[in-house]
């Protein structure tokens, strides 16, 4: 069960965040200092990934060994 919560917070949530809500993002107009909103959604995942990643090691492998 620990297998399913380390890839669903490390690969699932960065994956949904883009793949199902970038086409409803795509279509918005709004412009966060000139730059369109799914741009700055692209580029704030490219860090929120790598925070998902550091949460899950802290939360499941920071302690264990693997074998």
């Amino acid at each position: 069960m620990r297998d399913v919560w380390r890839v669903g917070l490390g690969v699932g949530v960065p994956f949904g965040a883009i793949v199902l809500l970038l086409p409803i993002l795509s279509s918005s107009r709004l412009l966060i200092f000139g730059v369109p909103l799914v741009v700055c959604w692209l580029f704030g995942w490219f860090f929120l990934t790598s925070l998902c990643m550091v949460v899950v090691w802290l939360a499941f492998d920071r302690g264990g060994d693997d074998g």
